[in-house]
């Protein structure tokens, strides 16, 4: 069984950011199962799941996610202090934090080989997660107004595999305002990704 709750809370001291409006998020659905219609002869055809709708199908076993954000990126949302890197040893995922000094909000990003975004849409967390598209790629928004607020984007780049952007807060920033952040960090990561 996942323990997708407790690693919630480590995941989701992900993210980045980009001036850039290339990528940003849109409200929308993510390719599903079809209906089942019935066949020329008259007979309902098999449900079956729709391959994802992505741009492209980006691989990111041998990415590390500290090379997700430029530094100019980080610079931008004040993420001033060098880059973390970390895993969530039970699921197998590689972090990375990007810290601000003044403690306002933590930056962090995640790459995700072992678990594609069915993770989150069909769990326990798929009550949670609000689909999006992330330049062009399927994407859910999760929003967490815990006792540390988060809020992170998932983002399917490849069947089995997906990227991780969040923002988090340990100071009191509230979770609107981390949600509103959170679009423009997966932006610039689809992006990063999209021009290696």
């Amino acid at each position: 069984m996942r323990r997708a709750v407790p690693l919630f809370a480590a995941v989701l001291l992900l993210a980045g950011c980009s001036s850039t409006t290339t990528g940003s998020p849109t409200s929308g659905s993510t390719p599903g199962s079809t209906a089942s219609e019935p066949s020329s002869a008259g007979k309902p055809t098999s449900t079956a799941k729709e391959p994802a709708k992505r741009p492209k199908t980006i691989n990111v076993r041998d990415v590390d996610p500290c090379t997700l954000l430029t530094e100019a990126q980080r610079t931008q949302f004040g993420a001033d202090q060098p880059p973390t890197p970390g895993t969530v040893e039970e699921l197998n995922w590689v972090t990375c934090h990007f810290n601000r000094g003044d403690r306002k909000y933590l930056i962090g990003t995640t790459v995700i080989v072992t678990e594609g975004i069915e993770f989150y849409t069909e769990s326990a967390q798929r009550d949670k997660a609000e689909k999006l598209e992330v330049g062009g790629f399927p994407a859910v928004l999760i929003k967490n107004a815990g006792r540390v607020p988060k809020c992170t984007i998932a983002v399917d780049v490849s069947d089995g595999q997906m990227v991780q952007a969040g923002v988090s807060s340990f100071d009191g920033t509230d979770i609107d305002a981390l949600c509103q952040l959170v679009p423009q960090v997966a932006g610039a990561v689809v992006a990063n990704l999209m021009a290696k």
